[in-house]
């Protein structure tokens, strides 16, 4: 997940030079592992335009472009959260009442190794309504 602007730039930069090398005519003995290269490579920039799109809908949409729809979406709340409210970690950090060094941590693994009473008291500041839609899978 991007979580800033250096880290869109840097992914922006990621795709120009996958498509440079898609665009470029390097030549592969084997047309089975080229294709198959070209494929990777492909499947890899859809990947990162998907990353850019959302973090690019988080800070114009701000809140409106937040959906959870599974159990990581309700882990990667708080980052989406401060990204649509256009809060540097630091002031994120202040308002949940956590240190900037642990949500930077947080961040950097996806909220993967939080604890559960972190986690809980990260969303119950996170200024939110929470509307329940149940559906089988």
């Amino acid at each position: 997940m991007i979580t800033s602007q250096r880290q869109l730039k840097v992914t922006l930069e990621k795709i120009e030079s996958f498509k440079s090398s898609l665009r470029s005519k390097i030549k592969i003995k084997n047309s089975i592992l080229a294709k198959a290269a070209r494929v990777e490579t492909q499947t890899i920039i859809e990947d990162l335009e998907a990353l850019v799109e959302e973090y690019q809908d988080l800070v114009q949409n701000g809140l409106d472009a937040i959906k959870i729809s599974t159990p990581e979406d309700l882990m990667l709340l708080p980052i989406r959260y401060r990204i649509a409210k256009k809060m540097t970690q630091e002031n994120f950090a202040k308002s949940v009442d956590v240190s900037v060094r642990m949500i930077a941590r947080y961040e950097s693994e996806e909220y993967r190794n939080i604890t559960g009473e972190t986690l809980q008291k990260i969303l119950h500041s996170i200024p939110l309504k929470f509307k329940a839609e149940l559906k089988e899978a």
